[in-house]
């Protein structure tokens, strides 16, 4: 009996998530070109567009918020908002706390440094490296494992964007981030004696099976409505849309 009712409980908490007023959605705010804050404190990118896409698709009104990508899972679990909307990868340690949608994105990682840089990205070539990565990220996690314990120095940042800074200045030997990213600082003004480098990084260990959208594991229905959502937004141009408006390349595969 006492379990029917927690069932039951779980059960109408997740139907009041859906029909509440407005759906509270958590996305990075700095992580361009997935997401940005714009000079007037409005949020803009990719991860944006598919959360507004998203709530068109379901019929519900949403307020997106700019939270700090390494608490994010707390916020979540904490009932601070309702969903996280911000390239978050779906790897099996975040899915002992969450749950994820299907995914709405791929994409892999890799070292980002001078041009004229002759490091191979392996890790043996990284010992005694400055490597910048951000903090609560995949790129932490793997950098830390597969780098750190060889002998390279992995300093965390807040953001990628202070990590991108640091090597610009010259404080870091190299950087570890998503391709999409990295294509986004490769278009800022003083960025081109930076490039690419090493090997693509996308160990499903670490990085997961692509990005998903999170929610609170007893929000079941939430989560089959954002799926079902997802799908159309595939089947009916509105992702390709949303995806050619920020990259040159099919960010789902």
């Amino acid at each position: 009996m006492k379990r029917a009712l927690l069932l039951l409980t779980g059960l109408l908490f997740a139907q009041s998530v859906l029909a509440a007023p407005v759906l509270r959605i958590a996305t990075d705010g700095t992580f361009p070109p997935y997401s940005t804050v714009n000079p007037d404190g409005s949020l803009a990118g990719f991860d944006v567009d598919i959360a507004n896409a998203l709530c068109a698709e379901m019929k519900v009104t949403c307020e997106l918020r700019q939270y700090d990508f390494d608490g994010m899972i707390a916020g979540l679990k904490a009932r601070k908002f309702d969903m996280i909307v911000a390239s978050m990868a779906i790897t099996e340690e975040r899915l002992r706390q969450i749950a994820f949608s299907d995914k709405y994105q791929g994409g892999y990682s890799r070292f980002m440094g001078p041009r004229e840089t002759t490091l191979s990205g392996e890790p043996a070539a990284m010992v005694g490296k400055r490597i910048g990565v951000q903090l609560g990220s995949i790129q932490e996690n793997y950098a830390k494992d597969v780098y750190g314990k060889a002998g390279a120095e992995v300093r965390t940042y807040g953001s990628a964007e202070q990590a991108w800074l640091d090597l610009m200045a010259g404080r870091l030997d190299a950087i570890v981030v998503e391709i999409g990213v990295g294509m986004e600082f490769k278009k800022r003004e003083g960025a081109a004696g930076f490039d690419f480098f090493g090997p693509r990084m996308n160990d499903p260990a670490y990085f997961g099976t692509g990005s998903g959208i999170a929610v609170r594991k007893q929000d079941a229905r939430l989560l089959g409505e954002v799926n079902k959502a997802l799908g159309t937004l595939l089947a009916n141009g509105t992702y390709k849309q949303i995806n050619d408006k920020y990259f040159d390349y099919d960010q789902y595969e």
